[in-house]
Order: C-alpha cells, then structure tokens, then sequence
C-alpha cells in the first residue's frame, strides 16, 4: 500500500526523512520521491527546514534524550557519542518527538537546556550531559 497525498503530508510534517516513510509503507525512498513530486508537495517546507527544533529521545516512553538542531538531527545516529544511545538508534528502537521550533538557534538551544534539568531532576535524559 502506498501513502496517500494526506500521509506524505503528515509525515514530511512530522520531519520524516523519504527512508523512514519508505520503511513504513514497505518501498523504496525513491518511490517517496516520486510520489512527493506527484502530489506536488514541497517537502522543505512542509518540514520546515529553516527552523531549528527542539526533540526528545524516548524508549518505552522514557525520555532518554533532549536535542537541538536543524530537523533531519534527531534521527542521526552518526553523531552520537554514547556507544548505548547510537546502538539503540541504529536498531530503530528510538520513538522521536519534536517539542518545539524557533527561528533561532540560541532560542533552541536555550529551551533544550532548561528540558534537560526538568527531565534530569525526574531521573531521565540518561543520555544527556549536564
């Protein structure tokens, strides 16, 4: 079964990257792009590219993480230092959340620091630096 127009929509909304959506429907990324020039939707703005978000790590609804940066960040497993973090990433056991989007990236940054505290105190963000 293939995404429909409103499916592309929500999850090119909810900063999806075309291999996740692939993932999902069982096709390729290509596919995913075809079908996004289909519809004639602009993916960099239905993903708002230009903002800078703030997103959570979550495992078995824990928040393990707190993050910033640019949209496709949260999903990259690369650039992660701890060996534990980046494994579970790799398996795909990490649920993504975006909680907030700025115009600016100390704005971002700024919120991020004070999730991290909250999550911190309540005993999560496991994987984060204070």
């Amino acid at each position: 079964m293939l995404p429909t127009r409103g499916d592309l929509i929500e999850h090119l909304s909810n900063k999806m990257t075309n291999q996740d959506i692939a993932k999902i429907y069982g096709i390729t990324f290509q596919k995913i792009i075809q079908l996004i020039k289909k519809h004639n939707l602009n993916p960099n703005e239905l993903r708002k590219i230009n903002k800078y978000t703030v997103y959570l790590h979550l495992l078995n609804n824990e928040i393990i993480y707190v993050g910033s940066g640019v949209w496709y960040r949260c999903r990259r497993y690369t650039n992660r230092r701890n060996s534990e973090h980046k494994q579970l990433m790799k398996d795909g056991k990490i649920e993504y959340k975006f909680v907030g989007e700025f115009d600016r990236e100390e704005d971002a940054r700024s919120y991020e620091k004070e999730l991290i505290k909250k999550y911190k105190k309540l005993g999560q963000a496991k994987f984060n630096k204070i």
